[in-house]
């Protein structure tokens, strides 16, 4: 199987760090300058938009003040007066002339005539609708009027001297064609709104149309314009009389984020002139580092393909690698010697395995003849009429087990005599082992110590007994089960049953549990009771010896479904996941051999089926059990 050598594992692990260190330092200042840059374009436009609305609000400021100014000239005293000449107009003249005015000046009387204009043709053109006010002063924003072209922003004064009635209006224009011009595009796109209202005239290369700038402005990162994005600002507000109006500034995000795409473009560049130079010292350093572990290897292939532990590993330096190699060097000088005495201690145990083959074959003729002595005493133990009782009684039950419960009954003998044969069985097996019997046998085996056989047929024996016990509890179980309601149904308060039951297991549980009942059947119903009974006997029990200390046992009872529901719970030592698939399989138990039969839970299964019920385990292991049994209320005979 291919694969890269070290030199280059450590080039490409070593130029990926230099390469996360580098775009990780990169990100990070791309990130700190951007944050700065994008705030700096933020200020940028807000800063074009103050300064292109205070640019027309000194435009318009600057013709109000002087409006105003004008108005207490001694000319235009003159109207009040109504000393009509040419000294009005030519005053007028002189004023648009000399302040370069973008627009006209317009005086009226009292009757709202016009006596007096640097436009020509228009005198005696009655005041405009747009132009009347009862104010002092009144900015006009763009409108029209019959006797100028085009749009017009317009300031009102009234030509009123101290306590005297008003006498006329000086009126000043500016034309909406020259603010336009100042809001033309540039870099950036101008929008001009009135505060008092949510559309704003947005002024493009294309024309001016109408959007709205509603007071949530900031709220938007990017504006769409002809399907192309824009960052935006708007100023604060500039007041002119009782007006106020805002300008946005638009910049093309494009453009905004030159300065963004120029850092980025200076750090990559910065990147590769760092990172290059980095990943050829890198490379060359890790050619520097795995040449002496080449060498290294190389020698070990050598000695691997000759078995010449002889051959060196060239050493040179003083650091690590030529300890290294050094070592080596002394552990193929040792192994060599190793090797030498091993090749003695071989011919030493070729030796000794020969003597041990010729001992096996031996001590197995012995063996074999022990062997055949043991099946003729064995033989001798069969034949003798209480081990034979044995062996049918246990062969009888074992076949008999698997037929209906009643043929049992119906065909064997009483359990008295069966237990009879098993007792007197061991007994005479144990007889074969006192000191007579052990005479006996010694007279037949007088060449071989036969301790073990004796020892051995102890055991034998035990476990036959053990086993015989284990038979009886089995009987008795069946027998108890044969002897059960035989189809009688009863109605029954199950509850009482529970208390039967505990009350005949007291002397088991009595000062080591507690029992808590919740009863809430309060129904009776029909079952087979002498079954029930049983069950909650087996389940109980199995509860209490599951508590070998102190513990509790929880007893519930309630009608769900039409069903009487039982729940009993320990809080013993609980049962594997392993062991509860099997708990309800017949001949199953988790007790010591001789303590159980296997039968109580898996009958109590079969007593709840037999009530078209259910029976159900829940166990965690040194958390408790809880069974739970569900069986109707009314029972259909079987």
């Amino acid at each position: 199987m291919s694969r890269f050598s070290l030199s280059v594992r450590l080039t490409l692990f070593f130029s990926f760090i230099v390469l996360l260190v580098t775009t990780t330092l990169s990100a990070v200042v791309f990130h700190q300058f951007g944050e700065k840059i994008n705030q700096q374009i933020s200020r940028n436009l807000t800063d074009i938009a103050d300064h292109k609305a205070a640019e027309i609000n000194n435009v318009l400021l600057f013709e109000r003040t002087n409006l105003l100014s004008w108005r207490a000239s001694s000319v235009m005293l003159d109207v009040v007066v109504d000393d009509l000449d040419k000294r009005i107009n030519t005053e007028l003249k002189n004023l648009k002339q000399y302040y370069h005015l973008k627009g006209d000046l317009y005086v009226f009387n009292a009757s709202g005539v016009l006596i007096a204009s640097t436009q020509p043709n228009v005198l005696k053109t009655k005041l405009p609708e747009a132009w009347q006010t009862q104010k002092d002063y009144q900015f006009i924003f763009k409108h029209e009027v019959p006797f100028i072209k085009g749009n017009v922003v317009a300031h009102v004064t009234a030509l009123k001297p101290p306590q005297l009635k008003m006498q006329g209006y000086l009126v000043i224009t500016h034309s909406w064609d020259d603010i336009m011009k100042m809001l033309a595009p540039t870099d950036s796109n101008f929008a001009l709104r009135k505060s008092s209202e949510l559309n704003a005239e947005l002024f493009t290369a294309e024309g001016v149309e109408s959007i709205t700038l509603g007071d949530d402005f900031t709220e938007h990162p990017v504006w769409i314009f002809n399907q192309e994005s824009y960052l935006g600002s708007i100023s604060k507000p500039m007041i002119v009389g009782d007006f106020n109006f805002q300008v946005a500034a638009f910049m093309p995000e494009k453009l905004a984020q030159e300065p963004l795409l120029e850092l980025t473009k200076n750090l990559l560049i910065a990147a590769i002139f760092v990172g290059i130079p980095m990943i050829v010292l890198v490379s060359l350093l890790s050619h520097h580092f795995v040449t002496p572990i080449k060498k290294l290897t190389a020698t070990i292939r050598a000695i691997e393909d000759s078995n010449d532990l002889s051959i060196q590993v060239p050493v040179s330096g003083n650091d690590e690698v030529a300890d290294l190699g050094d070592a080596f060097n002394r552990m193929t000088t040792r192994l060599s010697e190793l090797f030498h005495k091993c090749s003695i201690v071989e011919k030493e145990l070729e030796d000794l395995n020969a003597n041990l083959e010729h001992q096996v074959i031996e001590r197995t003729a012995q063996l074999q003849e022990t062997l055949q002595q043991l099946k003729s005493t064995q033989t001798q133990l069969v034949q003798s009429e209480k081990m034979a009782s044995l062996g049918q009684l246990v062969a009888g039950i074992a076949h008999e087990i698997n037929n209906p419960i009643g043929a049992i009954y119906a065909n064997m003998p009483p359990l008295e005599e069966y237990i009879g044969d098993i007792e007197g069985t061991v007994e005479f097996a144990q007889s074969c082992l006192d000191e007579t019997g052990a005479q006996k046998l010694d007279e037949h085996m007088t060449q071989i110590d036969y301790t073990f056989v004796i020892e051995d047929l102890a055991q034998l024996l035990n476990s036959q007994k053990q086993a015989a016990d284990r038979i009886r509890n089995i009987v008795l179980s069946l027998r108890n089960f044969s002897r059960l309601d035989q189809g009688d149904i009863k109605t029954v308060r199950l509850e009482e049953g529970l208390d039967s039951t505990l009350q005949m297991l007291h002397h088991n549980y009595k000062n080591r549990i507690t029992v808590e009942k919740d009863y809430a059947l309060n129904d009776m119903v029909e079952c087979y009771a002498g079954e029930i009974n049983q069950v909650f006997m087996n389940i109980l029990a199995n509860a209490i010896q599951a508590m070998p200390d102190k513990g509790s046992i929880i007893i519930t009872t309630a009608k769900v479904n039409e069903q009487a529901v039982i729940s009993i719970a320990d809080t013993g030592i609980g049962m594997s996941a392993e062991v509860k698939e099997k708990i309800f399989d017949p001949f199953f138990t988790t007790k010591d051999v001789g303590e159980g039969t296997g039968l109580g839970l898996s009958i109590s299964y079969g007593i709840i089926e037999k009530h078209h019920g259910t029976l159900t385990v829940e166990s965690e292991l040194n958390h408790g059990t809880r069974f739970i049994i569900a069986i109707p209320l009314q029972i259909t005979p079987v």
